[in-house]
């Protein structure tokens, strides 16, 4: 099916019996069944206090939202701000994931600081964004991707009652599809920054944690299943990894060998 796969469990509440080498969890999902569309219950609960923590970050930038027509469980909203002189690169960041709290596996449940995320990244300011009020079907593939990419990652959690933090994998598929034509970039891995960049608190008290995706190539994602995402992360720090998102960008675990399976 493609984008899935930290992941890829059989009924809607995931029970992983499965962990890799490096002590990840492997959960594992299929298909949910079409029920139709779930309305959400909520609209731009914590949105207001997410767009300003932004700003704050990204001082001084126009900034357009790429507005959902259609929604299912929660509605996604992708905030694009755009290039500066002194920053040449995208913001993109959503809001709307929050709106309901993530499912946490049970050993985890009383940790009300893993309940709730919006996800963010960079993108070159060669990007060509669409336009305010464009709908993703008046958008090429090579253009829309990184928007439907996020869209789904933010919807996944409510979806299959899951949940995404730090060091979570997900592989588009069983096979690594490429996440568009012009890479051969197969998933994400999840990432979170310290400080600001990390996350805030929310008026209410509740923790926001802001997760980055990295696209990521099969041999880096199993790289993390077998060593673990601290071993990765050095591999990426080491070798120069790219913040703003290069489909081309060389792959930091080429020389791995081993499989996930």
């Amino acid at each position: 099916m493609g984008f899935l796969d930290k992941f890829v469990k059989k009924k809607d509440r995931p029970q992983s019996d499965e962990v890799s080498p490096g002590g990840s969890e492997i959960y594992r999902y299929a298909e949910p069944e079409n029920t139709g569309l779930h309305m959400p219950e909520r609209y731009g609960q914590y949105a207001e206090e997410v767009n300003a923590h932004f700003a704050a970050l990204f001082p001084g930038r126009n900034t357009f939202v790429f507005h959902e027509l259609v929604s299912d469980y929660v509605h996604l909203d992708v905030n694009i701000m755009e290039p500066t002189e002194d920053e040449p690169y995208y913001v993109l960041y959503t809001t709307g994931m929050s709106d309901e709290p993530m499912t946490l596996p049970e050993e985890l449940s009383e940790h009300r600081e893993l309940l709730y995320a919006e996800l963010f990244w960079f993108l070159p300011s060669s990007w060509n964004p669409g336009k305010p009020g464009q709908a993703g079907t008046e958008m090429p593939e090579s253009e829309y991707w990184p928007i439907r990419l996020l869209k789904f990652l933010a919807r996944f959690p409510h979806t299959y009652h899951t949940w995404l933090a730090y060091g979570h994998t997900v592989p588009n598929g069983p096979e690594y599809a490429p996440l568009c034509e012009e890479t051969k970039l197969g998933g994400v891995a999840i990432t979170q920054f310290t400080g600001d960049m990390g996350g805030f608190t929310a008026a209410d008290g509740e923790k926001m944690n802001l997760l980055m995706p990295i696209p990521a190539y099969r041999e880096e994602i199993e790289f993390k299943l077998q060593y673990g995402m601290e071993e990765l992360d050095k591999r990426f720090n080491e070798g120069g990894l790219p913040m703003v998102i290069d489909p081309q960008r060389r792959n930091f675990c080429e020389d791995f060998l081993g499989t996930a399976e």
